[in-house]
């Protein structure tokens, strides 16, 4: 085997190994992007922040269930895109209220915490919201997701998993 044919092989290795990571990384580019907003927001809010939005999620979930005219508003919206960004706006506001309450009552009670707690707590976060994204705010009928995501998202099993996870998350890893 001479140099020319094993730098060959080399490089065709590199090549498709970073042509797989890219398509890899293509394929979760949404929850990549999600978590790194998690992340980021975890980051500039502190550990009471992110534990008060996930706490938040929850109270936001609830609201946004029980509140009586969620499927009057959604259905006013028409097309299939404008009925998913009302389903996301009226969570946001039911999210955002808790939240507040949340943080105040939360406030200086937490201390710091360290990078692993907050990386896992923000994908946590991600996914959580990726799966609402799926089963509550139906973004599936606008938005072909790649088949991985699809894979770890769409099935109604899986809903309950995705859901709990953040709760798991603080159990473990919030001291």
């Amino acid at each position: 085997m001479d140099v020319t044919s094993v730098a060959t092989q080399v490089s065709d290795l590199a090549t498709t190994g970073a042509a797989s990571a890219w398509l890899l990384a293509g394929n979760f580019l949404i929850l990549v992007g999600l978590f790194v907003v998690m992340l980021l927001f975890s980051y500039k809010a502190g550990r009471g922040g992110i534990i008060s939005l996930l706490v938040a999620f929850y109270a936001g979930y609830a609201i946004y269930m029980v509140f009586p005219y969620t499927q009057q508003i959604i259905a006013a919206g028409g097309t299939p895109m404008m009925k998913a960004i009302i389903s996301i706006i009226i969570f946001g506001i039911a999210t955002f209220i808790p939240f507040h309450f949340v943080q105040r009552l939360s406030s200086g009670g937490f201390g710091v915490l360290s990078f692993f707690p907050r990386f896992l707590l923000s994908f946590l976060a991600a996914a959580f919201l990726l799966a609402l994204a799926y089963h509550v705010f139906d973004i599936s009928d606008i938005y072909s997701f790649p088949a991985p995501i699809d894979q770890l998202f769409a099935p109604e099993g899986y809903f309950f998993y995705w859901f709990i996870a953040p709760l798991l998350g603080l159990l473990f890893l919030v001291h």
